[in-house]
């Protein structure tokens, strides 16, 4: 039989009287997590005995669920499930088998401990009995009231002294080995409470329930007493998953390793251990439905009053009265947000999952290969050196995800960046670093021609740019050089762009103006573009244009 009901709604409902209550522990069984939140599935075992009775199951993150599905064996009647807080339980009465292994390792700890701490209070007190015998000894050999009386025969002085003599060095003797005791013992007690704290940290790991639980419960009746094992379905946002990369490049062949990993993540009350998961890219929460439309008419009205201006707070002259300038109409707008349309992947990690206390595990997903051409890039001016450019199609059969990623050039780390979205079959760019050997040269020849300077009068302009690549590599190098050169919009406006060498493109990516060459520079050589722009415009207008 199963029910479902929103817990909201079930505390609303009674409770029926009750035989007993009986307390068992649910775990996390298998999860599908979504990029934002999991569908989780829960198992849970009790033994039922007839009658009626409260079943009380211990699950911290019921509080949070909006809808739980209990599912029982044939025979099992289920009531309405609902949320309780604040149950006492006695400690480790809920222990799986793993945590009461842990929790009996720190009960020996524990006990080591104490035994510890009782040899040496029983090595500190026959320490200080022979510490009082020294002490008496010492007394006894000083003489005075307190001390030895002298014999009546002078011939039994040396027995008397030869007797302190020996109590004495037997008595240091024995402390020395007392204390040599005591110091082995307090190190196997420091030992003890490092074993202690081990223990309890490693208990602590396992997150067991403590003495008092939070949880769903459910009346459950049966005519017979049942083993009865329940699963509990529901849908939680305290967990999700992202994914993040690591781009490894080989830079002589361009074989580009990719190597996928996957962040889960929980609010960390609720234990992930040995969870078959499976990641998917869905989103649950996602907008089901279209938007509603409303009418938008259009409107006239008379133009607004004049707005009176006060005099400028800085001392300058204020306005009076100041032209009304309309507003445009505030029109909403979506914001921009990464969509991906129609796309659901599942991914099902290999072995199972656990999750530790921090609520957050890195697993490794796969590697994937793809076939790259590696160029270098030049932006002079802009840059001090070219960039290694990775460019190809991702033809792997499915998308790469946006995520963290770390960027590896021939083993070294280079960089680390969020990638955007890769669709399956789209042609990709990355960029793996810069070339220190491809150093860029940007000129203004013009300045450097003495008196004449820059050739400029109110309405005309002429410069002269050099631009390019210098290789200081004992190799050849093949670059792909990009500079933005000027062009007009305006007719009043006149510009003349000389070049040489002309480009080998024009226009990249369609962005007016902006074009590229394609330079073989041999070992220590340099390439340069030279760029001439003369520039004329009518009088009394400013030119807002710079190299």
């Amino acid at each position: 039989m199963r029910f479902a009901l929103s817990l909201t709604a079930a505390l609303l409902t009674g409770t029926a009287a009750l035989a007993d209550d009986i307390v068992i522990r649910a775990d996390i069984d298998a999860a599908t997590v979504f990029l934002s939140g999991a569908e989780i599935t829960q198992r849970a075992s009790a033994t039922i005995p007839a009658g009626t009775h409260r079943l009380l199951i211990a699950m911290p993150d019921a509080a949070r669920v909006d809808r739980i599905g209990i599912t029982g064996p044939d025979g099992l009647s289920l009531g309405l499930p609902q949320p309780f807080s604040g149950q006492v339980i006695a400690e480790g009465a809920l222990d799986d088998a793993e945590q009461a292994t842990a929790r009996a390792d720190v009960a020996a700890a524990q006990a080591a401990l104490q035994a510890a701490q009782d040899d040496l209070g029983a090595a500190d007190a026959g320490l200080r009995a022979l510490e009082a015998q020294l002490a008496y000894l010492t007394a006894l050999s000083r003489g005075g009231p307190e001390g030895a009386a002298m014999p009546v025969d002078p011939a039994t002085l040396p027995q008397l002294l030869a007797t302190l003599g020996a109590e004495t060095e037997r008595v240091q003797a024995a402390i020395l080995a007392a204390q040599i005791t005591r110091r082995d013992l307090t190190q196997i007690l420091q030992d003890r409470q490092a074993d202690l704290a081990s223990a309890m940290a490693a208990l602590d790991r396992l997150r067991p329930f403590g003495t008092s639980i939070d949880g769903v419960e459910v009346t459950v009746t049966t005519e017979t007493e049942l083993s009865a094992e329940l699963v509990l379905d529901y849908l939680s946002f305290d967990a999700g998953w992202e994914p993040s990369y690591e781009f490894r490049l080989n830079s002589e062949t361009g074989v580009l390793d990719i190597a996928r990993h996957v962040t889960l993540y929980t609010d960390g009350r609720t234990r992930w251990h040995d969870v078959a998961v499976t990641v998917s890219t869905a989103e649950p929460n996602r907008q089901r439905l279209p938007s509603e439309v409303y009418p938008t008419p259009a409107r006239i009205m008379e133009p607004a009053p004049p707005i009176a201006m006060e005099t400028s707070r800085l001392g300058g002259p204020g306005l009076e009265m100041a032209d009304v300038i309309p507003m445009p109409a505030l029109v909403a707008e979506p914001m921009a947000a990464v969509a991906i349309e129609g796309l659901s992947l599942s991914y099902v990690l290999a072995g199972p999952v656990s999750i530790g206390p921090g609520g957050e595990a890195v697993l490794p997903l796969d590697t994937m290969t793809l076939a790259t051409e590696t160029t270098a890039r030049a932006v002079p001016r802009v840059d001090d050196t070219a960039f290694l450019i990775a460019a190809g199609r991702n033809d792997t059969g499915e998308p790469i995800l946006p995520g963290h990623a770390r960027f590896f050039r021939d083993g070294a780390l280079v960089g680390e960046d969020v990638t955007d979205l890769i669709p399956a079959g789209a042609e990709m760019e990355l960029a793996f670093g810069p070339l220190d050997h491809l150093r860029l040269i940007w000129i203004d020849r013009t300045l450097a021609e003495g008196d004449r300077g820059v050739f400029t009068s109110s309405n005309t302009q002429d410069r002269q740019i050099a631009f390019g690549v210098e290789n200081l590599s004992d190799r050849a190098e093949e670059v792909r050089l990009v500079y933005a050169t000027p062009f007009a919009e305006q007719e009043d406006l006149e510009i003349e762009v000389t070049l040489a060498p002309a480009p080998d493109a024009r226009d990249i990516d369609d962005r007016r103006g902006v074009h590229a060459w394609d330079l073989s520079v041999p070992a220590g050589a340099t390439r340069l573009i030279e760029m001439g722009v003369a520039l004329e415009w009518p009088e009394g207008q400013v030119l807002t244009w710079w190299p």
